[in-house]
């Protein structure tokens, strides 16, 4: 099942340098879900296509665009929990699996990280290691070089979506440490994709 998800919206709202300047780490959220306009503009930051050639939103070495994400619903607006791959060429996301129950979810965590079970959605970022060290096996340090440049621009796209969460007055929060054979279990990752980082975003609770 493959659903269209709204278009974006280009007009920028917030100065960049406000949301710079706002940008926390937000780990404790409502039980509101997120419109899927909502969800729509962070896919679109993260991964969306801005121009001619397939050009993305997040630079990647070498135009080779190795990261995939896999996103688990909890709780948006007229999309049924579950998880989806989102398909950057359509803007669209296919559902690939059932909803992740929220046990599963707080044990993919290094620790106690409830925020993991708590928020509305869960962004999985995934990449192809493999082929970035092959296409980049001439550049020292051998085999090392192509994954450096996967972590970087797994950087980028976090600061994208943080900056887009700011934008849009929600939470969101990098999640690095993780238990990798739960999460590609547990986000039905194919075998040549492995977990680099999730981003957990809700409605922000004030506190």
């Amino acid at each position: 099942m493959v659903f269209k998800l709204p278009a974006p919206e280009l007009q920028d709202s917030e100065s960049l340098v406000g949301c710079i300047e706002d940008r926390r780490s937000v780990r404790e959220y409502t039980k509101a879900p997120l419109p899927i306009g909502v969800l729509s503009q962070l896919l679109w930051a993260a991964q969306g296509i801005t121009g001619l050639g397939q050009k993305r939103a997040t630079p990647s070495a070498g135009g080779l665009y190795p990261l995939h994400l896999q996103i688990v619903v909890q709780r948006v607006s007229a999309l049924e929990p579950g998880t989806y791959e989102y398909k950057a060429d359509s803007h669209s996301l296919k559902l690939v699996g059932d909803c992740v129950p929220e046990g599963t979810m707080h044990e993919l965590g290094i620790g106690d990280q409830p925020w993991l079970k708590e928020a509305a959605i869960v962004i999985g970022v995934a990449a192809r290691l493999g082929d970035a060290a092959r296409h980049f096996e001439n550049q020292p340090p051998q085999g090392a070089r192509g994954a450096r440049y996967v972590y970087m621009e797994t950087g980028a796209l976090a600061q994208s979506v943080h900056l887009q969460s700011t934008a849009l007055g929600i939470g969101c929060v990098l999640v690095g440490g993780f238990d990798d054979f739960r999460v590609k279990e547990a986000l039905r990752l194919p075998s040549d994709l492995e977990p680099i980082a999730l981003l957990c975003i809700g409605q922000r609770r004030d506190v």
